[in-house]
């Protein structure tokens, strides 16, 4: 440890030859078991092969373990380029044996990523890679089988599950046919009775490998197999913690819906989703900043969340970035050529990153900055007309659920109906897709479901908007064998506003209604096209390119 304090993470950084060839302390074999707990990650299209298993050829612990977790992580604005190459040396440090400058390394990511639990193991096997442990006392090799095998049931007796796998592992190098059943027999109650022990204790690396080694011998049972897959993926879910956000959740996401009470699931996922938007909010990427305290809030409603989401959300909406680095905050200037009054929010796709960019467009400066990005068009919760709750859609139970939350967080959201694309209107009533006796346009009165009503009869009707004084909604819809852009009123009156044969959607009234902004192809690239409300002198306002694949999750939004 002397060694490692006496370098910076700045010398570790350096790559200096001479530094690297540093003789370093030999470690024993149960460090070098421990080393191979760490998971070597892949960032940025580059994947590392976590190789540990060169330096355990006793147990084989490392190498079953490194072909399990072997991951290709995507780049996020989570994880800066100097970050990335630091991991990087750190982890070549770590197989090369130059424990003191791995270590280094990673205290230097750490610095910028204290919650980042992946990092957090790789310099905890740096450390104990270097700490001296005591020589332990030879014992005698028994060669008798006979005395192997009464050890070998004393040590059962007793539940030393180690003594039980070393005992049997012996018996079975020396005469792999002696008492073959019962050896093995052993050996599989150890290594299940000491796996699931060291799962309980937190050593999960540990545990898995040697439910893995119990299953080479036979088949887990349900119950085991199943505490084997949670721990798995709660295991993977930290790793990717602090590297790919969206990968993590996604993990324990989907662990919380399969077992809620497992471990602290429930808290790792609040705490993924609220240092996910603090990564987005502190580069001021706000658009996906508010969606991440959005997922936090609906799993524990809180005041102080609530204010992060209400921030970003503005942001997102309204704040001119200023002194952005890369290419959030970009401005580009745009002609008003369709006169358009007000802010517009729309996504745009980058086909060299296969990411969207979201986008603002200030009609008073004839500029677009660019906010965000991320996977998807952005969708934004519809808030209700007094302020006071949000409502919108997830999957949930195998379907599209439209629910509706307090704004504040002080409540849990509730599943209201089965649908998508909820919009809160001016009077009151939510609009969405779903399917009652057919698919269709709906309405629904979120204080009392019952009161639903459906409006139009095709499943291809999509992305409803209210009009600003409740009289019409707007939406897109291919019953006529081409995309096209309608409005229908509460009472069933129909209009048809576009009839190109293009693809037009995604259609948004402008906030006093007079006009309609939406995205179509119409000239052969997407663009953004404003329209009077009648569907009359359609003008193009931006280009978006050749590329739109997710157009029909595409929301625009439209602000004075």
């Amino acid at each position: 440890m002397i060694e490692s304090s006496a370098q910076t993470a700045d010398e570790a950084g350096a790559g200096d030859t001479e530094a690297l060839a540093t003789p370093q302390p030999t470690p024993s074999s149960s460090i070098r078991r421990r080393a191979s707990r760490v998971l070597v990650f892949a960032l940025l299209g580059l994947t590392l092969v976590c190789a540990l298993a060169a330096i355990v050829a006793a147990s084989g612990f490392a190498g079953a373990q490194a072909g399990q977790r072997e991951a290709q992580l995507r780049s996020t604005a989570t994880v800066s380029a100097s970050l990335v190459d630091r991991l990087n040396r750190g982890n070549q440090l770590l197989r090369e044996g130059n424990y003191a400058l791995a270590e280094a390394n990673f205290a230097y990511i750490l610095q910028y990523q204290p919650d980042n639990y992946g990092v957090r193991d790789l310099m905890a096997t740096a450390v104990v890679a270097q700490t001296p442990t005591p020589t332990p006392t030879p014992t005698p090799i028994v060669t008798d089988k006979n005395e192997l095998l009464r050890l070998l049931n004393a040590s059962a007796n007793k539940e030393d599950w180690s003594g039980v796998i070393s005992l049997a592992d012996q018996l079975i190098a020396l005469d792999d046919d002696f008492e073959r059943e019962a050896v093995s027999d052993l050996k599989y109650q150890a290594l299940v009775a000491r796996g699931i022990s060291q799962l309980n204790e937190d050593e999960i690396e540990r545990g898995l490998y040697d439910l893995d080694q119990a299953a080479l011998i036979r088949p887990l049972s349900d119950r085991i197999e199943g505490e084997r897959r949670f721990a798995a993926s709660y295991q993977n879910a930290l790793y990717y913690s602090g590297a790919d956000w969206d990968r993590s959740i996604s993990l324990l996401e989907e662990l919380y819906r399969a077992a809620p009470g497992y471990r602290d699931v429930g808290r790792r996922l609040i705490e993924a989703y609220t240092l996910a938007g603090d990564a987005f909010a502190s580069v001021q990427n706000w658009c996906p900043a508010a969606e991440k305290y959005a997922g936090a809030i609906a799993l524990a409603p809180s005041e102080r969340l609530e204010q992060k989401r209400r921030d970003a959300d503005t942001f997102c909406l309204t704040a001119t970035p200023v002194g952005l680095t890369g290419t959030v905050g970009t401005s580009t200037t745009i002609f008003n050529t369709a006169n358009l009054i007000g802010r517009l929010l729309y996504s745009q796709f980058d086909p060299a990153t296969g990411q969207y960019r979201y986008n603002l467009y200030d009609s008073n400066s004839s500029t677009s900055f660019e906010t965000g990005s991320g996977a998807q068009p952005l969708y934004r919760p519809s808030v209700s007309p007094d302020g006071t709750r949000t409502t919108y859609s997830l999957f949930q139970d195998g379907a599209a659920k439209v629910v509706i939350a307090r704004a504040d967080g002080s409540s849990a959201p509730t599943v209201l109906t089965n649908g998508t694309y909820p919009v809160w209107g001016p009077n009151g009533y939510i609009v969405y897709q779903g399917c009652t006796d057919q698919c269709g346009i709906h309405i629904i009165n979120p204080d009392n479901p019952s009161d639903v009503r459906r409006l139009t009869q095709s499943a291809s009707d999509i992305n409803p908007r209210w009009s600003p004084g409740g009289d019409r909604i707007i939406y897109s819809s291919n019953v006529s064998g081409s995309w096209e852009i309608y409005t229908v009123s509460p009472t069933g009156q129909f209009q048809q506003l576009t009839g190109l044969g293009a693809t037009s959607g995604a259609p948004v009234f402008s906030p006093d209604g007079s006009r309609v902004a939406f995205v179509s192809n119409r000239d052969g690239n997407w663009g953004v096209y404003v329209m009077s409300a009648d569907g009359s002198n359609a003008t193009k306002l931006i280009d978006l390119g050749p590329q739109h694949p997710s157009w029909q999750s595409d929301q625009l939004t439209w602000t004075p």
